[in-house]
């Protein structure tokens, strides 16, 4: 998703086909016989530069003018292929290319229709497809085209697809949506405010990066059981003409870790919320001002624990997931990889630890998956044991395109998600996951606390402390809202002793009991005496 910034007859009928049958896509128009030349040459240009996205928009016209055409054919499908719109589209172009009577058939291109294939979920011909692509090399296969890992991916994601998780999507539509990349879709304890990254037309500073891209910014939306606001722009204390991804944001919502694009790469910065508002985001620590692209960003609960993803200088295994710890006086300690149980000769990323701080979830290209990356849970039971083995989560949660970000509810059933699916309405888009069944196995309950003054007003700028009431041990620690006072954090069965301190007030402490979880939320409200 990020680039350097530069301030800067058949296939007719599969293209409308191939079109989401919940949209209604205008016409592509062909070129005149005057502007062919010119666009040839400008989209040879962008395909040579990799930026399939402009590419893309010109041989979709090129092969309305000349259908025929093998090169047009052949380029289009490669862009569809190399970008996140419905890559599915390239099967029949490509069908189109392989079957051509023509001296000019592409070397690659039976390989590039398994590939096709695979992601229109047409396993069976993936797989024939690739032998065949074998058997005309006689062969000898490129190891850059990765073949047998795709045909490992195939096989797998045939066999997930045939137990599917018992799961209901909900685009959340156009308020929130747009025909650009929406993703990484981020909660606290309580999902009544959802974070998100976009790439959308109007993003800060207006610029397009080098593969054709809009930087991202950060959004998010407001939202109750019956009401969705419209997504919002965070604002300039975040959001610059650079990428910004919203990576993790604490149980109350008050602190948030963001990707940063710099001059080199992304660095890890953090934000403060302010009442209403969230602080400049400042670097979370000259530990993480680097050279090394550090990505996907998670702490534990008591935010003394850090887990993120980061290509090292040098790395000949590419992004790994690394933890580090702090206390309350220190900075960080240096960063250590994590072990081979989670981290491969792949690419790992986006590691988000739950609202337990037992369950991690992260992204993998490196472990039995459908393709790309899929996203895993890995559970640690046992603090000196460390993190188990990991699990793949499963279809329609993964899919055949890369499955990057996850957000999990308090109930462990409702999941927000960036996906490319048929109800979308151009690349990822923000979905809400109703599950049957729950994707953690520990139960937490939502408790929403709220500290008042002595005449009933929002007390702000409280301390909260939550300690188990049989052991002492400190849980949460953390700042009332400014503006509402208030305080959310998720917990389990049990007994806790929370107390609120107040700089002017003194403090006020409640016993709270959370026993059955006939519902996953409860509230508390500590008042100023």
């Amino acid at each position: 998703m990020r680039g350097k910034i530069l301030i800067s007859l058949l296939v007719f009928l599969c293209l409308n086909l191939a079109a989401d049958a919940q949209k209604k896509e205008p016409p592509i128009k062909s070129f005149s016989k005057d502007e062919v030349s010119d666009q040839k040459k400008l989209a040879a240009s962008y395909f040579k530069e990799e930026n399939f996205r402009m590419a893309k928009s010109i041989y979709e016209r090129l092969v309305v003018t000349d259908p025929n055409d093998v090169d047009y054919n052949y380029k289009l499908a490669l862009c569809y292929l190399n970008t996140n719109f419905d890559k599915k589209k390239a099967i029949p172009l490509l069908e189109y290319v392989v079957n051509a009577n023509s001296k000019d058939i592409p070397r690659d291109a039976l390989y590039d229709l398994a590939r096709a294939y695979h992601h229109g979920g047409y396993f069976d011909r993936a797989l024939e497809t690739y032998e065949k692509y074998r058997v005309a090399k006689k062969g000898v296969v490129e190891p850059k085209l990765k073949m047998d890992q795709w045909i490992e991916w195939s096989i797998t994601a045939k066999q997930m697809m045939e137990k599917p998780l018992d799961a209901s999507f909900e685009n959340l539509g156009k308020t929130i949506n747009s025909p650009t990349a929406d993703y990484k879709p981020i909660i606290g304890a309580n999902d009544s405010l959802v974070y998100f990254s976009s790439s959308r037309k109007g993003n800060t500073g207006g610029l397009t990066d080098d593969l054709g891209d809009i930087p991202a910014d950060v959004f998010f939306f407001i939202q109750t059981d019956t009401t969705r606001s419209k997504a919002k722009n965070i604002g300039a204390n975040i959001n610059t003409p650079l990428y910004e991804e919203c990576l993790y944001v604490n149980m109350n919502g008050s602190q948030m870790i963001i990707y940063m694009e710099g001059e080199v790469q992304g660095d890890l910065y953090i934000s403060e919320l302010k009442g209403k508002q969230w602080s400049k985001a400042v670097s979370m620590g000259k530990e993480f001002v680097t050279r090394a692209l550090e990505s996907g960003a998670s702490l534990s609960p008591d935010g003394l624990t850090l887990y993120f993803a980061a290509e090292a200088e040098g790395s000949k295994t590419g992004k790994d997931i690394y933890r580090c710890t702090r206390t309350e006086q220190t900075g960080w300690s240096k960063p250590e990889r994590m072990g081979d149980n989670i981290n491969t000769k792949e690419d790992e990323d986006n590691p988000y630890l739950w609202l337990d701080g037992k369950t991690l979830f992260f992204s993998s290209k490196g472990l039995k998956g459908m393709g790309g990356y899929d996203i895993y849970k890995v559970q640690m039971n046992d603090v000196k044991e460390g993190f188990g083995k990991p699990e793949n989560i499963g279809y329609p949660l993964n899919t055949t395109y890369d499955d990057l970000g996850i957000a999990v509810g308090v109930d462990g059933k409702t999941i927000y998600v960036g996906q490319v699916r048929d109800s979308g309405y151009g690349e990822q888009d923000i979905y809400k996951v109703t599950l049957k069944d729950a994707i953690t196995s520990n139960r937490l309950c939502l408790l929403t606390l709220q500290a008042l003054t002595i005449a009933g007003a929002p007390a702000k700028g409280g301390i909260v402390t939550i300690n188990d009431s049989s052991t002492g041990t400190l849980l949460y620690k953390g700042d009332t809202n400014d503006y509402s006072g208030k305080f959310d954090v998720a917990l389990p069965t049990g007994a806790y002793k929370v107390a609120v301190r107040h700089p002017k007030m003194g403090k006020v402490e409640e016993e709270v009991l959370i026993n059955a979880m006939e519902t996953s939320k409860a509230g508390a409200t500590l008042q100023f005496k």
